[in-house]
């Protein structure tokens, strides 16, 4: 009821009718009229070469894997047999996902372009579909999923162009594709996840839109065009992030828009959507330039969006946009700190949108450190998506570099993708105190503590990290600081991590225990390997505790007394805390 009480009453009406129709098509009531001929347009242009030809992106498909059906995504590998593979419950769900999407067509399609057009790429890119087309009939299955079926038409639509000389000299497969292309894009029309919204409607939208070009349906393009501008409305910030607050949804939801704004380059709506365009690769490039991977707020992680020297170099190309850096996110909760050597980046903002929690993770308040372009810092990352044990462990506070207070969660996560009762009253702030500049934000668990935390840049060399928890006295409250795997560190009087020639130390700021702890990173989906993180412990007797990270081995201290905070370099800074506090 927790979970139910955020929803728009929409979605629990399209979730009931949702299921409902889907009996009804299984029980042959409600039926997909396929014409016996189909109008598609033969020579339309739908691939774009910077995008879809990523080097990169194609490096994650093994072309001989692919001829003798061993597939890798996600990062397992598992050689099938096609004819049952498709809904192999003993595979990982997003696994057969995977396998659904037909991403892999790409990289038959560009070794055919590149082969002196080899038979077998073609035979092969035919068997594929075909052993869809049989084995996955109208409603049953994973295949039949709107969000799988977005996908697929647009990666079958866009590689047809690649064969199409062969297509249309194989008249029988020619009018499989063909009819089954427009079952699935027919099928996808009435059962839309209006029950689900966010990233999984917009695909439904962007497939919708390029299926009425390829089928010639003005109509249909027409109504989702203007559904996709409500869409872009609601989900893209003001400040040009995506609403879901994940870097990686982020980069998924532009690289959808480049491939609408393509297609849609000579309609009145083109000035309107290279304008979100331009938003959202001001946040990408401004989260991403120098960091050295994908920012893991939420579910977040690297080799599943297009990387984003791609999407920028598409976006330059196809539309002439260039990104500006901007450090201020207020709408999204993002904030950065930089400069030559480090750069910071602090969440700030909601765990999720209200009525849209499937990828949120209890990581407010939470930051990442890079320094010279390599991870130090981190959070843990997104294992996978599958429920239970690990899907829990990376969604957890203290799987974050943030404060938990008691053995609470921020907010109340469960299963795979829900969110109970969550944090509240929300609020942040860029200011400066005395020529510092300063980032900061608050928020309420949803049992009522309220954590207040400030990042300050003392100099070039020094930053602080300063956390104040209101909570009952029987609680304990700790801080977590998670490390990159390839640093070592070592605990003295001072916690000192070292990689290659750099040299970091982090100094505790009134706590009553500091200790190095072991834990897990995941840098992928399905990779985990064990790291070590930082545990400071607050005092019982102050209500602000906190560390210095000194990013290189130079001397720095500080402390707390009387509600002053003195911190102590080659300089002297004296922090009237109660003034701090009036900032935010």
């Amino acid at each position: 009821m927790n979970t139910i009480k955020y929803l728009k009453p929409s979605q629990g009406v399209y979730r009931l009718t949702n299921r409902l129709k889907r009996e009804l098509y299984k029980r042959k009531i409600l039926v997909i009229n396929t014409p016996s001929e189909i109008k598609a347009i033969k020579k339309a242009k739908f691939l774009i070469p910077s995008l879809d030809f990523d080097s990169e992106y194609l490096n994650r498909f093994d072309i001989e894997g692919i001829l003798n059906n061993e597939f890798d995504f996600i990062n397992i590998s598992h050689k099938v047999s096609l004819d049952s593979a498709w809904n192999d419950k003993s595979l990982q769900h997003l696994w057969r996902y995977n396998l659904h999407y037909f991403e892999y067509l790409y990289k038959l399609g560009f070794q055919y372009l590149n082969g002196d057009k080899n038979p077998k790429y073609y035979e092969k890119y035919k068997e594929l579909i075909i052993n869809w087309i049989v084995n996955n009939p109208c409603p049953y299955g994973d295949g039949w999923h709107p969000y799988t079926i977005s996908l697929r038409i647009t990666n079958w639509i866009t590689t047809y162009e690649l064969f199409i000389d062969e297509i249309n000299n194989d008249i029988d497969f020619r009018d499989q594709i063909a009819k089954s292309l427009y079952t699935q894009y027919s099928y996808l029309q009435k059962n839309l996840e209006k029950d689900v919204l966010g990233n999984h409607y917009f695909e439904n939208i962007k497939a919708l839109i390029i299926g009425s070009i390829f089928f010639g349906k003005e109509q249909v393009k027409s109504k989702f065009t203007k559904e996709l501008l409500k869409q872009l409305e609601e989900q893209i910030l003001e400040d040009g992030m995506h609403f879901e607050l994940t870097p990686m949804y982020h980069k998924i939801i532009l690289e959808d828009l480049i491939k609408i704004t393509v297609r849609l380059k000579n309609e009145s709506v083109y000035a309107k959507l290279s304008e979100y365009i331009k938003k959202m690769i001001d946040v990408m490039y401004s989260f991403e330039e120098g960091f050295g991977k994908t920012p893991a707020f939420n579910d977040s992680t690297d080799g599943i969006s297009k990387n984003y020297d791609c999407l920028l170099e598409t976006c330059k190309q196809e539309f002439d946009l260039t990104p500006k850096y901007i450090d201020s996110f207020k709408d999204s909760g993002y904030y950065i700190l930089r400069n030559d050597q480090y750069k910071l980046i602090l969440d700030c903002g909601e765990i999720c949108p209200s009525y849209l929690p499937a990828h949120g993770h209890c990581d407010a308040l939470s930051y990442e450190l890079s320094m010279d372009g390599i991870p130090i810092l981190v959070n843990s990352g997104t294992y996978q998506y599958e429920g239970g044990e690990w899907r829990n462990h990376f969604r957890k506070t203290k799987a974050h570099n943030t404060v938990m207070i008691g053995n609470r969660e921020q907010s109340q996560f469960w299963g795979s993708f829900r969110v109970a009762n969550r944090i509240s009253d929300v609020i942040r702030r860029r200011f400066n105190y005395k020529g510092l500049s300063f980032i900061s934000g608050a928020y309420k668990t949803y049992f009522g503590a309220k954590h207040t935390r400030y990042i300050g840049e003392i100099d070039e060399n020094v930053l602080l990290v300063l956390d104040k928890v209101e909570a009952k006295a029987s609680e304990e409250v700790r801080s977590y600081v998670h490390l990159n795997p390839n640093v070592k560190v070592s605990l003295s009087e001072t916690v000192k991590i070292k990689k290659d020639s750099m040299n970091i130390n982090i100094i505790h700021v009134s706590a009553k225990d500091v200790s190095i702890s072991k834990g897990w990173y995941s840098s992928a989906f399905n990779l985990k390997e064990e790291n070590e993180h930082i545990v400071f412990t607050k005092s019982d007797d102050l209500d602000f505790f906190g560390y210095l990270i000194c990013l290189k081995d130079i001397k720095c201290n500080a402390e707390i007394s009387n509600d002053v905070l003195t911190i102590r370099t080659d300089k002297e800074f004296i922090i009237n805390l109660n003034k701090l506090g009036e900032k935010i």
